[in-house]
């Protein structure tokens, strides 16, 4: 007797092919739109292992940086005009510059382990965390170097991950360790980072939180000191803020739903990642709002495909 050919596989396929269609539609996944940083004009962010901008009031993005492998952790310099950031341009993860319209990428960073750029000095210099240059291989340490190349100099702590120099030059905010980058939530061991303020001057130090959770993501502006901690009551990664003359910490966005990441702060606004979207606060007013990020292209890596399994 002939057996009967099942289409429920294939019904399942085409339907689950629609649905992707659909939601392709309506754009990226935004999940994906990583590690930004903003200007007073752009946010630049990570999409697809590429480097892309987009106006800071939302709308279709640029490709600025596309090499083969994975790239990220792009910061505006203070100035606005030239991105840093981390890709394999030459079969190693290096720190490269490139101006904000385009242009060729140049290599500053020449050492066989990677380093991940994590903002500017306010003279000009780029600071970065690496592994690898000190006697500990798989201790990460905070460095400088110059926009235009040449050796790297520590800045005079140990070790050290996400950091903030002030615009006065005085003050190194920053975290001995992170859990940034692993997949643990409301984490409250050994390793949730404090931020610490160290004194590149006469280099004394003083830890400025005391929570048991997290306290990341440091950033200067003005004399205060913002950052992304889980102690508020709802227990979510949101910005907070340290006056540095009172010595008072508030709780600045209320958000429930999904955690804060990869903050990064601009010249009057800060910019992370939210959920399904990228979200810039206003410094002033203290409001947060969505940017509407547009992909062009053919989002080939995001094509839908149809795979037909026929039981016989």
């Amino acid at each position: 007797m002939q057996e009967r050919r099942s289409l429920a596989p294939v019904l399942v396929g085409v339907a689950l092919m629609l649905i992707a269609v659909a939601a392709s539609a309506a754009g990226p996944h935004a999940g994906m739109l990583r590690h930004p940083d903003v200007s007073e004009t752009h946010v630049v962010f990570r999409y697809a292992n590429d480097i892309w901008t987009v106006p800071r009031e939302g709308g279709v993005a640029s490709p600025l940086a596309s090499p083969v492998g994975n790239e990220g952790h792009a910061e505006f310099s203070p100035d606005g005009e030239t991105i840093a950031f981390m890709a394999n341009y030459d079969g190693n993860y290096d720190i490269y510059t490139i101006p904000v319209e385009g242009g060729t990428p140049f290599r500053v960073t020449y050492h066989p382990n990677s380093e991940r750029p994590i903002g500017w000095t306010p003279d000009g210099d780029i600071m970065f965390w690496s592994f690898g240059r000190g006697a500990h291989a798989q201790t990460a340490q905070l460095y400088t170097v110059s926009s235009e190349g040449g050796l790297p100099e520590q800045l005079p702590v140990p070790y050290g991950w996400n950091a903030a120099i002030s615009d006065d030059g005085k003050w190194l905010a920053y975290n001995p360790y992170v859990t940034d980058y692993s997949t643990w939530k409301r984490y409250r061991g050994g390793k949730a980072p404090d931020v610490w303020l160290f004194n590149l001057r006469d280099h004394s130090s003083k830890k400025i939180t005391d929570w048991e959770g997290s306290d990341t993501f440091p950033m200067w502006h003005g004399d205060k000191l913002y950052y992304v901690s889980d102690a508020g009551s709802a227990h979510r990664l949101n910005v907070w803020v340290y006056d540095t003359e009172t010595e008072r910490h508030t709780q600045v966005t209320k958000h429930t739903d999904f955690d804060v990441k990869w903050a990064s702060v601009g010249p009057d606004a800060i910019v992370y990642q939210y959920g399904p979207e990228l979200r810039l606060l206003d410094l002033e007013t203290g409001r947060s709002s969505a940017v509407d990020v547009r992909i062009p292209g053919d989002h080939s890596k995001a094509r839908p495909r149809l795979f037909v399994n026929l039981i016989f």
